[in-house]
């Protein structure tokens, strides 16, 4: 599937927009703690505030796109600009907390709002795609804040950065009059507890008509069926075989019946989600002190922490093309992502540790975009819903995972906690995907 190029770009935009600011939340929380002459624990909480909005995306995802995926592109774009200047610009803790609210409210939007645009069978690799964007861009926020601390100005003031693509992208997603009623670029989708009816005709050169007529319930009752009825020629190769239309004969509709979704395979999948963005983030969170216990000093450590992007960014650039080759590549990822822990926790050089986060990183790297493509692709499951529910499993994850490995790491030293947390997700993860899934 090729998407518009106008979705191709804002999709770009928001993804990008969200891997710079997001992961300077980090960095952020020490620059503002010398600030306002305070401990960093005393704001850690601030680093929480992406995961509280998509657990706030996640419950009320299915309403803000009943207008369709636009308007809530607009606004979540609105609301990010205005968290990224409050926390740049902020004197106090109460506009830095707002700043925060509303930068992890914006993003978490932009986590709704993607794989509601880039549904269908590509899925995954458009996924992968915008989410590479992502990741690069997430290499230049720390980059940026350091280097600006350095020359003696606040550092927080390199997240104005993402102010003006913000807007811009606020101001390409306003509907135009001449965008096309159809297709990914749309401004109005499938709506869970809606009933859409579409009808479309192609006349060839030969006047065989072909006419499809679909009408599609989505979640109107949780346990009905969803009806379909269909009618297509013979020629095409779809039809009932009772001659060409262009004679003037009309092949008879064919009722479909399709079950709504099992509960259980959608709760597979989406706990698939919640696995592969634990991993993730117990990397994302805890690699800076995992290397400052090797030795390094935290300005060191945290560069040095960024190998892991590196890694998930090359990941997940590869990742569309390995993709479309049908490597398994979550298979292939639990793999790197196991051997890359392992490194992580048995050395005590700093060297071997970064090496090993890159390794991580290019392993972790297709978890999520593909994760979230088969939750998206579930059959019978609302596009509107599905992107609500997934930014619900990675607010779980986000919230979760890092915090459990703190508490391991606490009763157990964090080179153990790798070792019992990590590795048990990963073979759980590549587990789920054998079955008949191989080639994801």
């Amino acid at each position: 599937m090729s998407w518009d190029r106008r979705v191709v770009r804002q999709v770009g935009l928001a993804q990008a927009a969200l891997g710079f600011t997001v992961n300077s939340l980090g960095a952020c929380l020490v620059l503002l703690a010398a600030d306002l002459d305070s401990a960093p624990e005393e704001l850690a909480w601030l680093s929480s505030s992406f995961g509280v909005g998509l657990l706030v995306a996640g419950v009320t995802g299915r309403w803000a796109l009943r207008p369709g995926p636009r308007p809530a592109l607009l606004g979540s774009a609105l609301v990010a600009a205005a968290g990224t200047i409050l926390l740049a610009i902020g004197a106090s803790a109460v506009m830095a907390a707002a700043g925060a609210l509303l930068l992890g409210l914006g993003a978490a939007g932009f986590v709704l709002v993607t794989p509601a645009l880039l549904g269908g069978p590509d899925a995954a690799a458009g996924l992968a795609r915008a989410y590479a964007a992502g990741s690069v861009s997430a290499l230049f926020g720390p980059l940026a804040i350091g280097a600006l601390a350095a020359t003696g100005l606040s550092g927080r003031l390199a997240l104005l950065i993402a102010v003006p693509p913000l807007l811009f992208l606020a101001a390409d997603t306003r509907p135009r009059r001449s965008a096309a009623a159809t297709g990914p670029d749309a401004d109005a989708v499938s709506v869970p507890d809606a009933v859409s009816v579409s009808a479309t005709a192609t006349v060839s050169s030969s006047d065989a008509v072909s006419v499809a007529d679909a009408v599609s319930f989505s979640d109107a009752v949780s346990s009905s069926d969803a009806v379909s009825v269909s009618s297509s020629g013979s020629g095409s190769g779809r039809g009932t075989g009772d001659g060409p239309l262009g004679s003037g004969e009309r092949a008879r509709p064919r009722v479909e019946v399709a079950r709504a979704p099992s509960v259980w395979r959608a709760a597979g999948v989406w706990a698939t989600i919640v696995v592969a963005v634990s991993i993730e983030f117990c990397f994302t969170i805890w690699s800076t002190t995992r290397l400052q216990a090797t030795g390094l000093p935290a300005g060191a450590a945290a560069a040095a922490a960024t190998t892991f992007l590196v890694g998930m960014a090359a990941g997940r650039l590869a990742a569309p093309r390995l993709i479309a080759r049908r490597v398994p590549v979550i298979l292939v990822g639990c793999g790197l992502a196991a051997a890359g822990t392992v490194v992580v926790a048995l050395f005590e050089a700093p060297v071997p540790v970064t090496l090993g986060l890159a390794l991580a990183g290019l392993g972790v790297a297709p978890f999520y975009p593909v994760t979230l493509a088969r939750f998206v692709q579930v059959p019978g499951l609302p596009t509107a819903r599905a992107a609500a529910y997934g930014a619900l499993a990675s607010g779980t994850a986000i919230l979760a995972a890092p915090a459990t490995l703190a508490a391991l790491g606490a009763a157990l030293d964090l080179r153990t906690a790798y070792l019992v947390a990590v590795l048990p997700l990963a073979l759980v993860l590549a587990a789920a995907t054998l079955p008949g899934r191989a080639r994801l």
